[in-house]
């Protein structure tokens, strides 16, 4: 195979990024930063940057659940972009032209190779920098550092069906955008959508707009649909009033310590416990007094979350904007575009899809809006073990996984002991997991790696939150810092037994999604002011304590921290 890299002596440092979203982008940049000299690229397999918000991705109707203002990174504010006002709904196609006028503004175009896919990396020879693999070509990219930013929502999952014998339109929640115009054609009247989150209430919203009937099959036995909310109340978007106090009612990993943990968490105390209660009570029941479950029927009874509680949501929730969803609402509730069906796709045949309350549906098209793959798959399962990624369960070698059970054991226990709330979930579905978890130490590093100071490899974009850019912005010049010699870890026992207590408190935060991937919705500001903590850089960024407890933090307040990182580190030479 042709092998691309810089020449021995006095070579240029090689860099290569896989994935140009939200994350890659940002890693990008902040290298160039850090170290302008190095020879950098960004490889990713859709035709645009932006990766879940790349153009192709974009349909009429697909928003994200953060409004303008809380969507960007913190040197280029979204309104600059995009014009507009902050607070307002965000369509998919405004976050993709962001992303690319960002691109366009820090030179990052002409290091980008799109329509590239990375099929494999894997170790060179020398043992110390790795190799990366072009699907479908001979080519591999030697590089010195290796930054993985895929993120989680990348690879579609697909349904354990025979597919051949159907001959209606079909597709993955993923190719809405790109096959829109397919989707809504004269040729196509009855639309089958099956999954039951975000990306199948867009879907659903979509078609109904377009005059589509709709059959919305939801599994009965899975955790089920999640819980639709209304962003904004009374005018006002939820976000404005995501300020640090929103985590305090969180039983959170990331913060057992102070008086607030003593009061709410640690169950030493009657009166907040009551008031904890109290709070996750009307958390469960505010949102089913919203427009989508006002109204009684048999949608909307079928549509119901599978725990009703706030603190135990089993499924992701789906935000409804203003902009969107009178049509939507209308149409659930009179059932005459939307029936909602809670069974399972036995089978799939000509223009039929078969359930299995034995219900055959007319079908010209379907919609897989099930979810994503969460596994990272360039690297061999051996390989991914030693990294920290993930891997079939039966190529974990016995070693490893009798050293992990017993860490594992130990840190629910200890979990549990912090947290006693999460000691007794609610009954729930558990989802059935093939793989081994991501063990990454602050959800970036290879714990082994670190301890062999081998600075060669992080991920990034892997966990599922409420502040995508912040978190994105933050751990990249956290994973970068660690990967130039900036920032030091603590010993690998230390790093092992803090990757085992987050995951086990994901698993039992946030049930069958924290087990499949790793979750930290409510507590993103807390990951983030770990981060921070760590690089010694300012935790508290707001001017004052009542604005840093009630008002949201934006992308704004970390401006600078590149900078406040190198002044700090003067003087320490990067690898």
């Amino acid at each position: 195979m042709a092998s691309t890299h810089a020449g021995k002596g006095t070579r240029t440092k090689r860099v290569v990024i896989v994935g140009a979203g939200w994350a890659g982008l940002i890693a990008a940049k902040t290298y160039l930063q850090i170290d302008p000299a190095i020879d950098l690229t960004i490889f990713d397999s859709e035709r645009t940057v932006g990766g879940v918000w790349c153009k192709d991705r974009c349909f009429p109707g697909f928003l994200a659940d953060s409004p303008t203002g809380l969507f960007d990174y913190s040197d280029l504010p979204m309104r600059d972009v995009i014009g507009g006002k902050d607070w307002e709904d965000l369509p998919g196609i405004k976050v993709y032209e962001y992303l690319q006028a960002y691109a366009e503004k820090f030179h990052l175009l002409e290091r980008l190779r799109l329509q590239t896919r990375v099929s494999r990396a894997s170790r060179n020879a020398d043992k110390k920098r790795w190799d990366v693999e072009i699907e479908g070509t001979k080519e591999v990219i030697t590089c010195d550092k290796l930054i993985i930013a895929v993120g989680l929502n990348s690879k579609p999952n697909w349904p354990d069906l025979p597919l051949e014998d159907y001959s209606g339109l079909l597709l993955h929640s993923k190719d809405v955008g790109i096959q829109q115009t397919n989707l809504i054609s004269d040729k196509v009247n009855r639309v089958t959508v099956y999954g039951g989150c975000k990306s199948a209430v867009d879907t659903v919203n979509h078609c109904v707009e377009a005059g589509k009937t709709v059959d919305w099959v939801i599994r009965e036995e899975g955790n089920g649909p999640g819980m639709m909310i209304l962003f904004k109340q009374y005018g006002i978007h939820g976000a404005r009033l995501a300020g640090r106090w929103k985590s305090i009612m969180s039983p959170s990993i990331f913060a057992c310590t102070g008086w607030c943990y003593e009061f709410f968490h640690s169950g030493k105390s009657k009166m907040g416990n009551w008031i904890f209660s109290r709070f996750w009570e009307k958390a469960s029941t505010a949102p089913l007094t919203m427009a989508p479950y006002k109204k009684k029927c048999s949608n909307t009874e079928k549509l119901m979350p599978e725990t009703r509680n706030a603190l135990f949501f089993t499924a992701s929730l789906s935000g409804l904007h203003d902009a969107k969803i009178k049509v939507f609402l209308k149409e659930l509730h009179e059932e005459k575009l939307i029936k909602v069906h809670r069974a399972t796709i036995t089978s799939m045949s000509g223009n039929r899809v078969t359930l299995s309350n034995g219900e055959i549906l007319p079908s010209d098209a379907t919609v897989f809006a099930t979810g994503w793959d969460y596994r990272t798959k360039i690297f061999d399962p051996a390989d991914a073990i030693s990294v920290g990624s993930t891997a079939p369960l039966q190529d974990e070698d016995e070693k490893t996984r009798e050293y992990w059970e017993t860490l594992n054991q130990k840190a629910d226990r200890e979990v549990t002991e912090l947290l006693p709330v999460l000691a007794h979930p609610p009954p729930h579905y558990e989802r059935p997991v093939t793989y081994t978890p991501y063990r990454l130490y602050r959800h970036i590093v290879p714990s082994q790696l670190a301890a062999d100071n081998d600075r060669s490899l992080v991920f990034l974009g892997l966990v599922t939150s409420v502040q995508t850019s912040i978190h994105a912005e933050i751990s990249a010049l956290w994973g970068i810092s660690w990967m130039e010699g900036l920032l030091d870890l603590p010993n690998k026992a230390e790093m092992d037994y803090e990757i085992a207590k987050v995951n086990a408190w994901s698993a039992r935060r946030y049930l069958s999604r924290g087990r499949t991937r790793q979750v930290a919705s409510a507590e993103i500001q807390e990951v983030c002011d770990l981060l921070m903590q760590d690089m010694g850089l300012k935790v508290k960024r707001k001017s004052n304590w009542f604005s840093d407890t009630f008002a949201p933090y934006t992308a704004q307040d970390y401006k600078g921290i590149v900078q406040d990182m190198l002044v700090k580190t003067k003087g320490v030479s990067v690898n």
